[in-house]
């Protein structure tokens, strides 16, 4: 993927001088550190070279963010954040499988919209992850791992609620989100959806969540 062109000066210095909201400024000051981290790699990059990308002083980069270091760190927030399911309303545990199951695919497809950061942002953790490590196992510690446990809360839930065998994917909740890994990991190495498609990929999901939370139901209805 082509890195974005840098602003030109005059039209960088003038977004500099708007007064933006704060969320709007720190979304414009990731977007610049995520293409400068790109072009130069995280030990190169300087506070001053982000400043200048996104039309800020020094002093007013460091009123949003006190070091590259927790930029990045907000970067792995922002762009590899997986679905933070407390916001969204109850899960249909008592609802059939193929309800939940698409219930949980369209969750972790929406923060698929913003593909593109996130293909950037992994390419830049593949080629820094020595450098930014302790960033990284403290993103996983706080964010991946609790997470990961609340997915895992709900797949346990479902199956008892409906007397389901304990599958595979109840033990190893990871491999309910394979298929999302492999979209993303298809955009980062060959630049383009998988050979299904981003529609095709998620309709085979669902079908795949439902034969892993209920492998009888197929045989069932082969009967």
């Amino acid at each position: 993927m082509s890195p974005l062109p840098a602003p030109a000066p005059d039209a960088a210095a003038a977004a500099g001088r708007r007064r933006l909201a704060p969320q709007v400024r720190m979304a414009q000051i990731l977007d610049a550190a995520l293409e400068e981290f790109s072009e130069r790699g995280f030990a190169a990059t300087t506070m001053d070279d982000i400043a200048r990308r996104c039309g800020l002083s020094k002093g007013g980069l460091y009123a949003h963010f006190a070091s590259k270091d927790v930029i990045f760190a907000a970067l792995l927030h922002r762009s590899l954040a997986p679905p933070d399911w407390q916001e969204f309303p109850e899960p249909p545990i008592a609802a059939d499988t193929r309800t939940f199951a698409q219930w949980i695919v369209d969750r972790l497809y929406a923060g698929l919209q913003e593909r593109p950061a996130m293909v950037v942002t992994l390419r830049l953790l593949a080629a820094e992850r020595n450098r930014v490590g302790e960033l990284v196992q403290l993103w996983e510690r706080n964010v991946m791992q609790p997470n990961m446990a609340m997915f895992a809360d709900m797949l346990r839930a479902h199956v008892a609620h409906h007397g389901l065998p304990q599958s595979v994917v109840v033990r190893e909740p990871w491999l309910a989100i394979a298929p999302v890994m492999y979209g993303l990991l298809t955009q980062m190495i060959l630049g383009r959806d998988p050979a299904v498609g981003l529609e095709g990929l998620r309709s085979s999901h669902v079908e795949l969540l439902c034969e892993l939370l209920a492998p009888g139901a197929r045989q069932a209805q082969a009967k």
